[in-house]
């Protein structure tokens, strides 16, 4: 079917054309900078509106798109718990507990907090241990790229891919944080008008929103289509037997679901990208007021090509497993959409991959560029490390792209970025700002502590998940077992063991430790003491911010 598309050219040119628009203004927004600042934290001017759009544009990825109409087409809302439920829950924490402290640190990236609140050598690990995750998030996105330019032009998947590649890495080292949120927000609009219209056309398709909301098991898996949490033995199908958590009974079920809430819910909150546009945001009440606006839109358009996924069941259950995870969208806009529209479609589909890839692919070259370049270099100077961040743009997306071509699945490997960060960082993370005694030994024992728990939790359940998934007599899966899953499906479950871990870890080694390692105050990046008050996501009529550095805010407050 790929290339086959009677109006592929079409889609094509739009692509084009697209393509060229973001590369003019990538070279606009290189004008704009002159420091490392203005490059990562685009001068920490962004009003409400790009602040929101450049948020919501981030993570409404080809996860929450691609990934998310073919898990929803596979196992019904169980399986976008991840994302867009986690995700949008992610958003709105931030915004209540964490957005208004980061802002006021006014760090240049995360790993500042790390530093100055632990140590060198804990900053070191973040620097990693975000690296890593910001790659595979990168590498989600380029995958569905690929996807879209091999349905609708034939090539080979790694060459569009490859394709995609180039275009993300010309406007991101261009125009750094200022060009990606500038494409954000536009790509933010165009994604909006294109959900709409499918959900539109997609609708009448599955007989009505009625049919729509029914909890009928609608799906590859035969699960219950709306359910939130594992389904009770006395609720399931005797003939599906669709009881637990994505069919995992009993206290694994549930660790399942825990694993799911949590690995982007609270794992993406020490992630470079999110925080970067909190700490570009022009004051903390705006740092705040926009992870709720974009929690909120994310949750409501999140759920666009969820529900057509489901729809999508019903239209043409018998899709191969690969073509369910990642073709959905664009098997939608070629069966069922004019070719205006299709080209729109998929556009906004291409918007929104882009718009999560150039900010990891920022947020990753700046972690390195910036934090740790200075370990190789103490006295780099700010030409220097601007310097340096753009040199890392492209080898970023070079690393991403061989995870892209290595994996090829966009859900999963979104996914598990984010529970690399959950079971590493997020305990250190939440520490550094709400526990007083938290100190560099706690904090590395964290970290180390919960991907060791990881791991060994990982190969303890692998023997389960694997007679789990064996002979599923699903169209696609080869026989025997489905190893992609059972090793999915294991990390997953092995990520609430390895939170548990690692806050153990930091509780044990810190108040162990209290002598050996004093605990430093926290600081914002002046080294100024930085009291924890007025953190809540709130504002008290006649409330006002902490002070600001006084930067000059961008219009669209």
């Amino acid at each position: 079917m790929e290339g086959a598309y009677e109006y592929g050219n079409w889609v094509l040119i739009g692509l084009g054309i697209y393509m060229i628009l973001m590369l003019f203004v990538g070279w606009y927004a290189s004008k704009k900078i002159n420091t490392t600042t203005d490059y990562v934290v685009a001068g920490r001017r962004l009003g409400i509106f790009f602040c929101t759009g450049t948020l919501f544009a981030t993570w409404f990825g080809s996860g929450t798109c691609m990934g998310g109409a073919g898990n929803a087409y596979i196992f019904g809302n169980q399986g976008v718990i991840f994302d867009p439920w986690g995700a949008a829950v992610c958003l709105l924490l931030t915004g209540f507990f964490f957005a208004r402290l980061m802002r006021r640190g006014r760090f240049i990236t995360l790993v500042d907090l790390f530093e100055l609140r632990y140590g060198k050598s804990m900053g070191l690990f973040a620097t990693a241990s975000l690296s890593i995750a910001e790659m595979g998030w990168v590498g989600a996105q380029l995958v569905a790229f690929g996807t879209i330019i091999n349905y609708f032009s034939g090539i080979p998947l790694w060459t569009g891919i490859t394709i995609s590649t180039f275009i993300l890495v010309v406007y991101t080292y261009l125009g750094g944080m200022w060009a990606v949120t500038l494409t954000d927000v536009f790509q933010m609009i165009i994604l909006m008008v294109g959900m709409a219209i499918m959900l539109y056309v997609a609708v009448p398709l599955a007989g009505g929103w009625e049919s729509v909301f029914s909890n009928d098991p609608n799906n590859m898996m035969g699960i219950n289509q709306w359910s939130f949490v594992p389904t009770p033995e006395s609720a399931a199908n005797p003939e599906m037997e669709n009881a637990g958590y994505m069919y995992y009974t009993g206290y694994v079920g549930w660790f399942y679901w825990i694993a799911a809430w949590l690995a982007i819910g609270f794992g993406s909150i020490p992630a470079q990208d999110l925080m970067q546009r909190v700490l570009s945001a022009k004051d903390e009440k705006t740092a705040s007021y926009s992870s709720y606006l974009a929690g909120l839109l994310y949750v409501t358009v999140g759920m666009m090509p969820v529900v057509i996924g489901m729809i999508y069941f019903r239209v043409n259950p018998d899709l191969s497993i690969d073509d369910a995870l990642n073709k959905i969208l664009l098997l939608m806009a070629v069966e069922h959409l004019n070719p205006f529209f299709a080209v729109l479609f998929v556009s906004a589909l291409v918007a929104a991959l882009m718009s999560s890839s150039d900010s990891a692919i920022l947020a990753a070259s700046s972690i390195i560029g910036y934090n740790g370049y200075k370990y190789f270099n103490p006295d780099a100077d700010e030409h220097q490390t601007l310097k340096m961040t753009k040199i890392m743009v492209p080898i970023v997306t070079i690393v991403s792209l061989m995870l892209a071509l290595y994996f090829q699945v966009i859900y999963n490997l979104m996914v598990i970025a984010w529970s690399l960060l959950l079971v590493s960082l997020f305990v250190p993370y939440a520490a550094a700002y709400f526990w007083k005694k938290a100190n560099n030994y706690g904090a590395i024992a964290a970290f180390w502590g919960g991907l060791a728990v990881w791991i060994a939790s990982y190969f303890i359940y692998l023997p389960m998940t694997k007679e789990a998934n064996t002979d599923l007599g699903l169209k696609g899966a080869e026989t025997g077992i489905y190893f992609d899953w059972a090793m999915w499906d294991s990390l997953y479950i092995s990520s609430v063991w390895a939170v548990l871990g690692s806050i153990v870890c930091m509780v044990a080694v810190s108040l162990a430790t209290q002598r050996l390692d004093t605990p430093k105050p926290l600081v914002d990046i002046d080294g100024k003491p930085m009291p924890v008050v007025k953190w809540m996501g709130w504002f008290k009529k006649g409330e006002t911010d902490a002070p600001t550095d006084g930067n000059v805010s961008v219009t669209g407050h």
